[in-house]
């Protein structure tokens, strides 16, 4: 999932109150995850606070080139915060620096698979009450579990053509859910 260009231009641009707090609500709880993994402790609220800061005043700095530009972006002035952190302290960080501002380290493969698998979970969290049980079960069987239409139809113990619909329907509105948020 890659961040939304278009977002990134209104907060490069003009950007309101709420593009603001859904920047802060959509990434914070995600780097607080990141700077707790790099050994920050109790200062990780401090530190996310400041790549905040930083984001405000240098998104306009911010050049898209590419899927993953933009976390990978983010991760590089979380790095740069992390290395101010432990060297105010004196301390050596609890991982690479350099990988995790690297995209294409092992580390930056890990936190790009993190950041696809916090948005698609946030997605999924904000969905499911919008739709019936069965239906929510008839679309996980198939999208999550890999299982056929018929087969999540007979487990949810509702028709085919229910089953595909409910699919059809979920992903439909898991796309509104992210859409302004990720491209693709």
């Amino acid at each position: 999932m890659e961040t939304s260009v278009t977002w990134i231009g209104r907060l490069a641009g003009s950007p309101d109150g709420d593009d603001w707090r859904r920047l802060d609500a959509a990434y914070r709880p995600l780097l607080l995850g990141w700077a707790a993994r790099a050994g920050v402790g109790g200062a990780a609220e401090d530190v996310v606070q400041d790549v905040m800061v930083a984001v405000v005043e240098r998104v306009g700095e911010f050049e898209h080139r590419g899927p993953g530009a933009f976390r990978a972006w983010l991760r590089g002035i979380l790095a740069n915060h992390v290395r101010r952190h432990f060297a105010r302290r004196r301390a050596t960080p609890g991982v690479d620096l350099d990988a995790v501002a690297d995209p294409h380290s092992d580390l930056g493969r890990v936190w790009d698979r993190e950041h696809d698998e916090y948005f698609a979970a946030r997605a999924l969290r904000a969905a499911e009450g919008d739709f019936a049980p069965a239906t929510w079960a008839a679309f996980r069987m198939q999208v999550v579990d890999g299982r056929g239409a018929a087969a999540a139809a007979a487990a949810a113990g509702i028709t085919l053509n229910a089953a595909l619909l409910a699919k059809s329907r979920v992903l439909k509105r898991l796309r509104e859910e992210l859409r302004g948020l990720t491209d693709g």
